[in-house]
């Protein structure tokens, strides 16, 4: 994920009722930076635009969510994926998870406070795992530096040893 302050969210839903539904609960829960299609196809046409995140359903007919899923992700390998679905299989569920979605929410009347929960949680690790990688940079900057400062320092006494002298 590119952006953690305000991540693009590409909501891919057939229904025009429940894409509208899920649309706004987003941006009711401070997501406001999010398109809507109604096929997946037409999500692909707007790759370009490097979302962060795609909410779909599992069933769609022009292409299925795995397989959105699976071109989008050759792409943008970083691009979280969350699937609602109505199917409630294990299976399917645990296949779509091994292949790198996110989370897989069976729609029901909690389905989008779900949602709302593995996103937070999704950007929030996100956020939490660039600072570590930060820290890390920084940390080895510093002793790459101490490194650099002791070498000039042993050069200068092998150069000059009359001006080092070292007693004990």
């Amino acid at each position: 994920m590119q952006n953690t302050r305000n991540p693009l969210i590409f909501v891919v839903i057939e229904s025009p009722i429940y894409n509208n539904l899920v649309v706004g609960f987003l941006k009711s829960r401070k997501y406001n930076n999010v398109m809507s299609f109604t096929k997946g196809e037409e999500s692909l046409e707007h790759l370009q635009l490097n979302p962060d995140m795609f909410v779909c359903s599992y069933a769609m007919e022009d292409i299925n969510g795995m397989e959105l899923m699976k071109k989008v992700k050759a792409e943008l390998p970083e691009t979280d994926f969350f699937f609602l679905s109505g199917q409630n299989d294990v299976e399917v569920a645990v296949t779509i998870i091994k292949r790198g979605a996110a989370d897989y929410i069976v729609k029901n009347d909690k389905a989008l406070t779900k949602l709302a929960k593995s996103i937070d949680y999704t950007v929030s690790s996100t956020k939490s795992v660039k600072v570590k990688k930060g820290f890390k940079i920084g940390v080895v900057g510093f002793f790459i530096i101490l490194f650099i400062i002791i070498m000039i320092i042993l050069s200068l006494a092998v150069f000059f040893p009359d001006d080092f002298s070292f007693s004990l």
